[in-house]
């Protein structure tokens, strides 16, 4: 891809992206006014206080604040080539999605730390494209799916298109589903990140943390913000997973780093 055609790109996605901030922040104008009206008149802590009080559980947060970009991700199926290099497996390519069987299933070393097999198979060239781009993450895994996240600026991708997803059986890997980004740019300069703390505090001014619940954790990853010209801009984000403590069901919830504006629920992290 020559220079004219990566700046054109860039381009393009930086104009739906201020199109895409304003009409956010049009539609969260009333909000986000209350919102920071309220910050003036309450401590940070008050609040948390306030939280406390709403039965909703949260444990220690941190107040560091750091830095972070824009990436670009360009959608291509280059990595399917690789697929022929696989062996002893049996592999499916479609909508850029790779599904893998593996011909002799592999059984877990220890149940409740399935990493210490996988890390292992993913490194395993013959048995996983670009598994080197990897890492495990217990967050998103499961008794039955242990997820591995691509990462960027050693921060994790939270979307189903930087995963592999290893499925199990009774104690035993069956096969995996894999999705790729293989080229990755930052856009610009890197700019300040909301801390920890002040995502929750955010998310709760929002009205998005419902009362007798608890948060099970929040991380700072990258997830989707736009799709521009066959290519994707993720942003830099606060995730929040917060269970109720009726019905046990769990929610996602999306922080925009760079500006705390709650992010729309319709986008997958699985």
């Amino acid at each position: 891809m020559n220079f004219k055609k990566i700046e054109l790109i860039f381009f393009i996605a930086f104009i739906l992206l201020d199109i895409f901030l304003f009409a956010s922040y049009s539609q969260k104008d009333d909000v986000v006014e209350s919102t920071v009206s309220t910050t003036t008149k309450h401590s940070s802590n008050s609040i948390l206080k306030s939280i406390k009080s709403d039965q909703i559980s949260v444990g220690e947060l941190s107040t560091k604040k750091t830095n972070g970009y824009y990436i670009a991700a360009f959608n291509k199926d280059a990595w399917r080539s690789d697929a022929g290099k696989l062996h002893d497996v049996l592999w499916t390519f479609n909508s850029h999605r790779l599904t893998a069987t593996f011909e002799n299933r592999i059984k877990l070393k220890n149940s409740e730390k399935p990493q210490q097999t996988l890390d292992e198979v993913v490194k395993d060239s013959t048995k996983v494209i670009n598994g080197d781009k990897y890492v495990y993450d217990k967050y998103l895994s499961t008794r039955k799916t242990v997820v591995y996240v691509q990462q960027v600026k050693n921060k994790p991708i939270y979307s189903p298109t930087g995963q592999i997803r290893f499925n199990l059986k009774k104690n035993y890997v069956l096969g995996y589903t894999q999705k790729y980004i293989p080229e990755i740019q930052s856009l610009k300069g890197k700019r300040p990140v909301i801390s920890q703390e002040r995502a929750l505090i955010w998310l709760y001014q929002y009205n998005k943390l419902v009362n007798n619940s608890t948060v099970k954790w929040i991380r700072l990853s990258y997830t989707r913000l736009l799709n521009a010209n066959n290519s994707t801009i993720y942003i830099p984000t606060w995730v929040l997973a917060v269970e109720s403590n009726s019905s046990g069901s769990v929610q996602y919830r999306r922080i925009n780093a760079f500006t705390g504006a709650y992010m729309e629920e319709n986008v997958s992290l699985r």
